[in-house]
């Protein structure tokens, strides 16, 4: 029997292990956003209460996207400012990489490559250059998009136009974005994650 207990203890532990997802592991707590979608606003308070008192989430992290909200975008997003000074600089960083990366490999090329880059050294940069910095861009252009926003911003529309109620949580880098999730998963199942 205790053997039976300790087998079913350890895969809970492993199960709850598995909630962790990779952004959870690549990205620190501190940028990662939890939604959830309720039914009504009565239940989001009730399960408020309950997270906080289980964890050390704080009123001025919480969000609480209703049908008709004027603010739902703010709540869902940080500053536009921001938001396109990362992708400004994310722009120029990546690009200028490729750009680097383009001018030493055609270096090398002209240097010790084969004859024709050796005799053609100004279309060997050209052929080099070019896809360098247009491969950095496409990468930053990647990054600006952020596919895995689009899960929240759309699970928590998709409740408001329903006339769900959304709960909104920014964590911080010393809370689990797992144990968040999980207490949530105790009260509904609709819940997301993102970096924010």
């Amino acid at each position: 029997m205790n053997v039976e207990n300790s087998n079913s203890a350890t895969s809970q532990k492993d199960s709850s292990k598995g909630h962790e997802n990779v952004r959870a592991n690549v990205v620190s707590n501190g940028n990662l956003q939890v939604a959830a979608v309720f039914s009504s606003r009565q239940k989001v308070q009730e399960v408020l209460n309950a997270v906080q008192d289980e964890t050390s989430i704080e009123v001025s992290q919480v969000e609480i996207v209703e049908a008709g909200d004027p603010k739902m975008s703010e709540k869902l997003e940080r500053n536009s400012a921001a938001i396109g000074k990362s992708m400004w600089s994310s722009h120029l960083l990546l690009g200028s990489v490729g750009l680097f990366a383009g001018l030493v490999v055609a270096f090398f090329l002209t240097q010790f490559g084969p004859a024709l880059t050796q005799q053609n050294p100004l279309f060997t940069y050209i052929a080099l250059i070019s896809p360098g910095l247009f491969i950095g861009l496409f990468i930053a252009g990647l990054i600006g998009l952020r596919p895995d926003r689009n899960e929240v911003i759309q699970t928590v529309r998709h409740a408001v136009r329903y006339g769900k109620v959304a709960l909104i949580i920014n964590l911080k880098k010393s809370q689990s974005s797992s144990e968040v999730s999980q207490l949530l998963k105790q009260h509904t199942d609709k819940v997301v994650e993102s970096v924010r």
